[in-house]
């Protein structure tokens, strides 16, 4: 009963009740072999190799924005509607490299490349939402992903290239973000402009797997609705889920409905009155 969608930025992927709400997207990019380039290694969101770019429908401005994420601690079910970027839909060597995989080349910062994707990702989602970014926060952006080579200074370099505040010794300057996009829509045969999976309407998912239900609402209301459904089965909110590829705990051994409150708007507003702060 029922399906999730995700798109690579050209392909439309729609994921049917056979995957458990226990399976990563890492497990489902590598074993469908859509993206043998993102690694896996740690599974608890630590070393970074298996990072991708994630564009989500925010749930409170209702536009579309891009987040780095660790696909090893995202639950594949927690994914639709998502427009997933990996490092095959930037570019390779056939069609042509993305200016980022080749600034990290022409700065020597590949190493021996096993860790290179997950920190083209990482640039690529900040280039994404703030095309003049400082060379701080390129620094704290590329924190995500631990080089095995200890190359730490050609691959910073190369990322810092892109600052706003480089100077003269890192070559390369500012981009324009039309330049980061090179995926062709097979619908239009222009450049992609990840809108696909945005304008799809805001309805409560619910999935039932062989062993438990997943469940997404939309509302507080909704949301209160299932917990009262529920409240005599073994359920879990789910959200973040950092923790997940460390435990692996959410699976149908433990419980039987999972219910994922990202999509509830005001789970997303912090509400702060000035009179909080105001001596009485």
């Amino acid at each position: 009963m029922g399906h999730i969608s995700l798109t690579d930025g050209l392909l439309l992927f729609v994921v049917d009740n056979s995957y458990p709400g226990s399976t990563s997207l890492n497990e489902f990019l590598r074993q469908k072999g859509i993206s043998p380039g993102t690694k896996v290694m740690c599974i608890e969101g630590g070393c970074g190799v298996c990072v991708v770019s994630a564009t989500i429908m925010d749930p409170v401005i209702s536009k579309p924005r891009t987040y780095t994420v660790n696909s090893c601690c995202v639950p594949l079910l927690q994914c639709d509607g998502w427009d997933i970027t990996t490092i095959e839909g930037l570019g390779n060597t056939r069609d042509g490299i993305n200016p980022i995989q080749q600034r990290l080349a022409d700065y020597n910062g590949t190493q021996c490349g096993f860790c290179s994707p997950g920190q083209v990702m990482s640039m690529y989602s900040l280039l994404k939402t703030n095309p003049q970014p400082t060379m701080e926060e390129v620094e704290q952006i590329m924190d995500d992903v631990v080089c095995r080579c200890t190359g730490y200074r050609s691959i910073l370099d190369a990322m810092k290239s892109f600052s706003a505040d480089a100077g003269p010794d890192l070559p390369g300057g500012l981009i324009d973000i039309e330049d980061l996009e090179r995926k062709i829509c097979k619908k239009t045969g222009n450049p992609c402009t990840g809108k696909c999976s945005s304008d799809q309407p805001q309805t409560m998912l619910h999935m039932v797997t062989a062993g438990s239900q997943w469940l997404k609402p939309t509302n507080k209301q909704e949301l209160c609705t299932l917990l009262n459904q529920h409240k005599a089965d073994n359920y879990r909110l789910l959200h973040g889920n950092t923790g997940f590829g460390v435990y692996k705990d959410i699976g149908d051994w433990n419980y039987s409905v999972l219910i994922d409150i990202r999509g509830v708007v005001d789970f997303n507003i912090i509400h702060v009155s000035f009179t909080d702060f105001m001596y009485k």
